[in-house]
């Protein structure tokens, strides 16, 4: 499951993890659309990619759009991103 939720290469020695300095650096509501349209290409290819078990790559949508729910829902009311966030969170049922 480390491969999911923190998986090592998305944090360096010395510094934040990437999607805490891309919040910094690009404000939440960026970093929003970021993990909602990262967590469609996940769902898009679930299963496709080499080495990669629909399983997992659905995980990882699910993490992409749970970390939205918990650090960013306020950025979700604009309409393209209300959007998208229904088609991920419809998505994400059907695997439940």
């Amino acid at each position: 499951m480390e491969q999911v939720n923190h998986p090592s290469h998305y944090k360096k020695e010395g510094r934040k993890e990437c999607i805490e300095e891309m919040i910094e650096l690009y404000g939440r509501n960026a970093t929003a659309i970021f993990c909602l349209t990262n967590a469609y290409k996940y769902l898009y290819r679930a299963g496709e990619k080499e080495n990669n078990s629909e399983q997992q790559d659905v995980e990882k949508a699910r993490w992409y759009f749970n970390y939205v729910n918990k650090h960013l829902s306020s950025c979700v009311r604009y309409k393209g991103v209300l959007r998208l966030y229904n088609d991920i969170k419809r998505a994400l049922k059907e695997y439940d």
